[in-house]
């Protein structure tokens, strides 16, 4: 029941907004760190790029036989994702434009929301709990949250499966 809802609400996002789905997921444990519940809704200024108050953390993705560098930020939700790390979710194409992973739990979500989504972002989707690794231009909906950005060539992100594992670890 829970994977036919989400797949409802995956398609009519997909459908009106034509930026995220969700998909399910599979992840490793992470340790004791464990993301809080979220409790803020979308904020006021949508245009607001990234939420930071330090240094980005490097991180390796490895999906396929490939690796791809990343810049994830400082902001509330990224800190989140960086304590669940090293890990291996199982990601999803869709539209040929993004790979989504569904997270087991929220992550704090404070914002700033935006929606000046460019190919190479890594957003947290707060309304289905989701990350999104962008690789190819898109719209967006006003309820993401910029984690980062992918710092290697993109294109090769077209020549992986439709569905794939991908471990993000720290460098």
């Amino acid at each position: 029941m829970k994977k036919t809802l989400a797949a409802l609400a995956a398609a009519a996002a997909v459908m009106t907004l034509t930026a995220c789905s969700t998909t399910p997921e599979t992840q490793e444990p992470a340790g004791s760190a464990a993301p809080a519940q979220s409790s803020a809704g979308p904020s006021s200024t949508p245009s607001a790029t990234t939420e930071t108050s330090g240094q980005d953390t490097a991180v390796t993705i490895t999906a396929g036989g490939q690796t791809f560098n990343a810049a994830i930020n400082d902001g509330q939700v990224s800190r989140d994702f960086l304590a669940t790390l090293p890990t291996t979710l199982s990601w999803y194409r869709n539209a040929d434009i993004e790979y989504i992973t569904e997270l087991a739990a929220p992550m704090t979500e404070t914002g700033p929301f935006y929606t000046d989504v460019e190919a190479g972002d890594i957003v947290y989707y707060n309304p289905m709990d989701s990350i999104t690794i962008i690789y190819a231009p898109t719209s967006s909906v006003p309820t993401l949250t910029k984690l980062g950005e992918v710092t290697s060539d993109l294109a090769a992100f077209e020549n992986l499966p439709d569905t794939v594992d991908m471990r993000v670890e720290r460098q």
